[in-house]
């Protein structure tokens, strides 16, 4: 049977575990976000053939020493020194950040957790309210069309032309993102992982940042109308978070296990 093991210490990681073994999987969990003297030690006594690391990279990375040949490891973001190690090794690795499925499913969990966030911290409904949505990649996608069937009004802001154009089809209001762009009313939510607004340009209007650390805000700046929100679909919808990570992996395996059955039909 292969063997499975789950590192990190986010909880949708502890209960990818658990979906894995009601799945019938052999399947070991440890809550650890480094290699340390407990991994060491797991490594070691499993053995695994199939690795499930955290969406972040890890603080000490896994020596490839101690990762079987042949084995696959599933994870987040990672070091190109690290990955060029496992390929050395013979180790499959697939990042399923970057599996348009796992993207998709995560990103409508991370505008429903948005939602969430807004009910909490404004107590008030979203209906004939104006958002504008910094960022039109697919979070920013997802939480302005959820917006927009809640009966809020939409204005997509963006630097890409054609991520202007394809909001107008789709029904949105639109607005050019440079550095001289004002938000005058309603709320901002930021999906663009990058520090590029100025609180000059904000004002008074309440900033909803959904993209990553260190956040939208320029060095130095800080508002009280900012609030940063990372790891939504984890922090909100864990047993949902797990269960596409989960479905997302198993089809890599299985995607993994068909090619190298055809390589091996090729080489016969």
């Amino acid at each position: 049977m292969t063997k499975w093991l789950v590192v990190g210490t986010d909880q949708r990681l502890r209960i990818a575990n658990e979906l894995l073994v009601e799945s019938g999987i052999d399947s070991v969990y440890i809550s650890t976000d480094t290699f340390d003297d407990q991994l060491k030690k797991i490594l070691l006594e499993t053995k695994p053939d199939c690795l499930l690391l955290p969406l972040l990279s890890m603080k000490q990375s896994i020596p490839v020493d101690y990762l079987k040949e042949g084995s696959s490891v599933y994870s987040g973001n990672t070091s190109a020194v690290w990955r060029q190690e496992l390929v050395e090794k013979s180790i499959r690795h697939t990042n399923y950040l970057e599996k348009e499925q796992f993207i998709w499913r995560n990103a409508q969990l991370t505008a429903e957790a948005f939602v969430h966030i807004f009910y909490e911290q404004t107590k008030r409904q979203i209906a004939g309210k104006h958002f504008y949505i910094a960022g039109f990649g697919r979070v920013g996608k997802a939480i302005a069309h959820t917006l927009h069937q809640l009966q809020a009004t939409v204005t997509v802001v963006a630097r890409s032309e054609e991520q202007l154009a394809e909001a107008g089809v789709l029904g949105y209001n639109t607005l050019q993102l440079n550095e001289t762009t004002m938000f005058t009313n309603g709320y901002l939510v930021n999906t663009v992982p990058a520090q590029w607004l100025d609180i000059k340009q904000s004002g008074s209007v309440p900033v909803f940042d959904v993209s990553s650390a260190p956040g939208c805000l320029k060095q130095g700046d800080s508002s009280e109308y900012y609030t940063i929100h990372l790891k939504l679909p984890g922090k909100h919808f864990p047993k949902d978070a797990a269960a596409v990570l989960v479905d997302a992996v198993l089809r890599m395996s299985i995607d993994e296990r068909g090619t190298k059955c055809s390589k091996e039909n090729e080489s016969d």
